[in-house]
């Protein structure tokens, strides 16, 4: 639970709550802690993996707490990157309830009528992207958003993401060190939903080697040498990047 506490403070710090939402959020924390506790004790399935952290865990396991405090109930939710067209529309009931906890993409084909028949409501934690007038109907339907809403930039940058590079994920708290870049491929396309740090051992020709593209959506910490290296490889900031004042082990 004090993951869960911390991230909501760290989410306040950073201005993406206000005080009344971080509140409510600490509340549901609280509320969501005891059957949390239950489902984790040795021989019970379903508990959570140990260490779990960032904005994925937070997401999990205060889920259902959040849902009903606002409203929510049976329907659909995304933890991490989910691209939503009009095939998955399609397959959903109508009235839909949908939460977002990572990043939503809207696609080009869904229709507006098809939107307004699907999603009868939002609950926005993350951050929801694509044409403006759809992202338009989504916040109009949005009665609680931690998160933001933003156009998609243009056509170009949605083919990026198929650009057939090798994909890695970060959902909870890692430190990137010299170690795990050189196991991973050239190349990459890294995306950062939670929290990552640069580890001061990482050099910049290997850094620059292995991370061909840095999506940031999270929090990013390091050396300002190689916080440069993925800002330059960063198409668009929807996160922080912030200098390490100390050693990565002692930032957690």
């Amino acid at each position: 639970m004090q993951e869960e506490r911390k991230r909501v403070l760290e989410m306040l710090q950073q201005g993406q709550v206000t005080v009344d939402q971080a509140t409510e959020l600490l509340n549901a924390v609280e509320q969501s802690h005891g059957a949390d506790t239950a489902a984790s004790q040795p021989g019970i399935q379903g508990g959570p993996a140990p260490g779990a952290a960032g904005l994925a865990h937070l997401g999990r396991t205060i889920a259902q707490s959040v849902s009903g405090a606002f409203g929510g109930g049976a329907g659909r939710t995304n933890f991490s990157t989910a691209r939503l067209t009009k095939a998955a529309l399609s397959r959903i009931e109508d009235g839909t309830a949908y939460t977002n906890f990572g990043h939503l993409t809207i696609a080009d084909d869904v229709p507006e009528e098809l939107l307004d028949q699907k999603i009868g409501s939002v609950a926005n934690f993350g951050h929801v992207t694509g044409p403006e007038h759809l992202v338009a109907k989504l916040e109009e339907r949005c009665d609680t958003n931690f998160g933001a809403f933003g156009a998609a930039a243009d056509e170009d940058d949605e083919d990026e993401h198929d650009d057939g590079r090798p994909k890695l994920q970060n959902l909870g708290s890692t430190i990137l060190t010299q170690e795990q870049l050189t196991n991973m491929p050239d190349g990459v396309r890294y995306a950062n939903l939670g929290k990552l740090v640069v580890a001061d051992s990482v050099s910049e020709e290997l850094l620059a080697q292995k991370i061909a593209v840095y999506e940031n959506l999270g929090k990013t910490r390091g050396p300002a040498n190689l916080l440069g290296i993925l800002q330059a490889r960063c198409p668009e900031n929807l996160g922080k990047f912030e200098l390490s004042t100390d050693s990565p082990e002692d930032d957690d």
